[in-house]
């Protein structure tokens, strides 16, 4: 389950200090296991990651890092995958990535959109389903060379905003109108709680709300 901007609560990656050397590893590990993976691809269990992107203080010269953060660009359409929402494949790709269990939080991303977002703006690729690890980013972040970091200008963010904003208003609804539908609530009996949902679905659109407001002044 992706990170939200919450300290209780306990599925998401752990935001603890830790040593640069030590978040690293945890980056080639995770590139390790998502290029393993791939070899599903063309099975019937798939594998819809197509991208990883460090982003946080570990683009920054610093040793002892307080967040450190991935972003995960999965094979799923917006609707499918707004702000803050949990979808089953991202869950999956997750728990093969053992992210619950690594002290770096997270965000799923639609592959339809941009690797930044307005609370990781500053990001770098350093997996693809192309060419798996790339090396010299991993040098990068190791030994403090120049790195293609990406970032959005002004202009840039907020229409990207604009267009996450109508997709998390609409995922807003759409829970609401079903919210109270008994088949829909028995079908999330297991995994993210109706609750949780339309807490993330609500959040996610007074987040985006508050950041559109930001990138006015």
């Amino acid at each position: 389950m992706q990170s939200l901007p919450t300290d209780d609560d306990s599925s998401v990656g752990q935001t603890v200090e830790v040593k640069r050397s030590t978040a690293i590893r945890h980056l080639t590990e995770m590139a390790e296991v998502a290029t393993d993976q791939l070899r599903f691809r063309s099975s019937e269990i798939g594998w819809p990651l197509e991208e990883l992107w460090v982003s946080g203080q570990l683009l920054e010269p610093i040793d002892e890092l307080e967040h450190g953060s991935v972003v995960l660009i999965l094979d799923l359409q917006p609707g499918e995958l707004p702000w803050l929402a949990v979808h089953p494949k991202a869950e999956w790709v997750g728990e093969q990535l053992r992210l619950g269990k690594r002290p770096i939080s997270w965000h799923n991303r639609s592959i339809a959109w941009p690797a930044w977002t307005y609370r990781d703006r500053r990001v770098a690729r350093f997996w693809s389903a192309t060419h798996s690890l790339d090396e010299a980013v991993i040098d990068g972040l190791r030994f403090g060379h120049p790195l293609n970091v990406v970032e959005p200008s002004s202009d840039e963010l907020d229409a990207q905003l604009r267009l996450e904003l109508i997709a998390s208003r609409a995922h807003l609804r759409s829970i609401l109108d079903s919210y109270w539908d008994h088949d829909w609530r028995r079908d999330h009996r297991s995994g993210t709680s109706p609750e949780d949902q339309l807490w993330r679905a609500a959040t996610a659109v007074t987040e985006i709300e508050s950041a559109l407001a930001d990138t006015a002044h």
